[in-house]
């Protein structure tokens, strides 16, 4: 049966202004997820982010309470999906989980409350790629798929990290779309 969702959403500062938006969402799947990033977009042109975000993701979580999932996205649900997405592998040094960490594409301080928890906006990578990556020192060219290693750490000598500058690694459509974004 399908659910009726009810967003209310006041303005943060004047007046109380109530927006209703009702949603026929079947399930939370893919389209469902789609839908509600598309309608999250389009009143983000209207409204502040951080109340917006705030009252989508209360809603979502009450999307699924109702719907019978126990599971409410969360960090540690976001770190499950994607270490296995990777197969417990870093992208680019292949390391085992041990040596690895769960890394945001677009940064979570600036990721919206679906980005956040998208398995695609994750990537395994060894701890020290993981803070070259958030330094932006290393980046993965969406077109090419090529690790670029930034030529300040280019010219150090022995540099460890520079074995991987211009090794091609395989990722999915849905992870290069994150990628573009920030590339």
């Amino acid at each position: 049966m399908y659910e009726y969702i009810l967003l209310n959403i006041m303005s943060d500062n004047i007046i109380s202004d109530l927006i209703n938006e009702i949603y026929f969402l079947p399930t939370l799947d893919e389209n469902t997820e789609k839908i509600y990033y598309e309608k999250y977009n389009e009143m983000l042109e209207i409204h502040d982010k951080e109340m917006l975000d705030y009252v989508f993701y209360a809603n979502k979580k009450y999307i699924y309470k109702e719907m019978g999932n126990s599971v409410i996205r969360d960090d540690k649900q976001f770190r499950k999906d994607v270490i296995a997405k990777y197969n417990n592998k870093c992208i680019i040094s292949n390391n085992d989980i041990i040596m690895c960490e769960v890394a945001h594409i677009i940064p979570f301080c600036e990721a919206n409350e679906f980005e956040k928890y998208d398995v695609n906006n994750g990537l395994l990578l060894s701890s020290e790629l993981h803070k070259l990556f958030d330094k932006k020192l290393l980046k993965i060219n969406p077109e090419t798929r090529l690790i670029e290693i930034d030529n300040v750490l280019l010219q150090i000598e022995n540099n460890k990290c520079n074995i991987y500058h211009n090794k091609e690694i395989v990722l999915d459509d849905a992870t290069i779309k994150y990628l573009r974004k920030i590339y």
